[in-house]
């Protein structure tokens, strides 16, 4: 039997039906009100929208003092932070200051009116569209909490709708751009030599930044030739960041690694460990490596080496080129990279290999052969008109 929410079978094989009536505004506690005794659960539905229906809109009215903010405090940035990652919810925190366009309005009397005014505010101000929807769903999962506990109608965020989704440019290195790029580092310098390293392995596993932070030797098998993704980084100064999951399940993955690869950091971990221990492949003083500094290193050897600029995370875009280069499947992109979906895969880098589908009309060339030895004659003529 399909369960009907807000519709619970009872031990005697009637059902009892619930239904939110809202908030009382002195206590704040939500009001409720409940009946048994039902024989089907078509008859408890029944009841639950006929009271609706008679209180619902008083049960709005009850909370049409509350203002956005204090919804946005009291109810749903409690609920948020139990159920996403302290990362998640600290980038969140830009996001929730767009909203303050709401912030003393009453929260049943926006309407979709508010909302469209609110999105073409951002878009005057020249916010990309993907930043745009990003806040746009944290507004509308605020309305969704609203309207699950009865205390809006509906929800005017996704009346409205969000805006377009941008595909993101795809930016990356050749091989020949990123040979001229990591040939411009001193390796007899200890810092020249930890960036040379670290960006060749960017350019060589696609890892992600926060993965690269959070090796650690022991996930380094010199003998099996892999390295083991099983964790990430959420940096956010030198004295305060820490050791999380990886982005998905997914994320978890083993790495083989080139030779060339292995040797260099054979070469780095000798060179570090003359300076002092560390538990970090990636480090000098057994600390992260800070994104602010990989972004200077980055640009400055770009332009010493007269390639074009691209970002740290173009380098994972850089060895998704490279693997396709090679001859690489979707399904083993996929893996090496740590999507989720391989729709993520499919949809960021198919466009890397325009002539893939003239590849393979190619390989159909001639597969398929005539034989006259036994033909069919037929008496139909066919239906199409012919002049006579």
């Amino acid at each position: 039997m399909p369960k009907i929410p807000n519709i619970y079978p009872m031990p005697n094989g009637t059902f009892r039906a619930s239904v939110s009536l809202g908030f009382d505004k002195a206590t704040g506690k939500r009001v409720q009100k409940f009946k048994n005794g039902f024989k089907t659960q078509r008859e408890a539905q029944k009841w639950r929208l006929k009271i609706l229906s008679d209180f619902g809109k008083g049960a709005i009215s009850s909370n049409s003092s509350m203002t956005f903010q204090k919804f946005l405090e009291d109810y749903f940035i409690p609920d948020y932070k139990s159920q996403v990652r302290q990362r998640t919810f600290d980038m969140s925190q830009s996001k929730f200051k767009r909203l303050i366009y709401f912030a003393n309005m009453r929260l049943s009397d926006i309407r979709a009116s508010h909302v469209k005014q609110w999105q073409n505010a951002m878009f005057v101000e020249g916010l990309s569209n993907n930043y745009i929807r990003s806040v746009h769903q944290i507004l509308q999962q605020i309305f969704d909490l609203a309207v699950r506990l009865g205390m809006l109608p509906n929800n005017v965020a996704k009346q409205v709708g969000n805006v377009k989704k941008e595909k993101p440019k795809v930016n990356f290195w050749t091989v020949e751009e990123f040979e001229k790029f990591i040939s411009t580092f001193d390796k007899s310098n200890i810092y020249d030599l930890l960036y040379f390293t670290t960006f060749w392995f960017f350019f060589m596993t696609g890892i992600r930044t926060s993965e690269l932070q959070a090796i650690e030797w022991s996930k380094i098998d010199f003998k099996g030739g892999t390295v083991l993704i099983d964790c990430s980084m959420y940096y956010k100064n030198q004295k305060e960041w820490y050791i999380t999951d990886t982005k998905s399940v997914s994320g978890i993955r083993l790495l083989y690694l080139d030779d060339d690869t292995l040797s260099h950091l054979r070469y780095w971990k000798q060179a570090q460990s003359q300076v002092g221990d560390s538990q970090f492949v990636f480090s000098l003083a057994d600390k992260p490596l800070v994104k602010s500094t990989l972004k200077r290193v980055l640009q400055a050897h770009s332009d010493f080496a007269n390639v074009k600029a691209i970002r740290i995370h173009d380098l994972r875009h850089s060895h998704a080129s490279f693997m396709l280069s090679l001859g690489m499947n979707d399904l083993e992109m996929q893996n090496r990279l740590g999507h989720a979906d391989i729709k993520t895969t499919l949809g960021t880098y198919s466009h890397l290999r325009p002539n893939a589908m003239k590849e393979v009309a190619q390989r159909m060339n001639g597969k398929i052969h005539l034989s006259s030895d036994k033909t069919y004659t037929s008496s139909f003529k066919g239906n199409q008109y012919r002049p006579e």
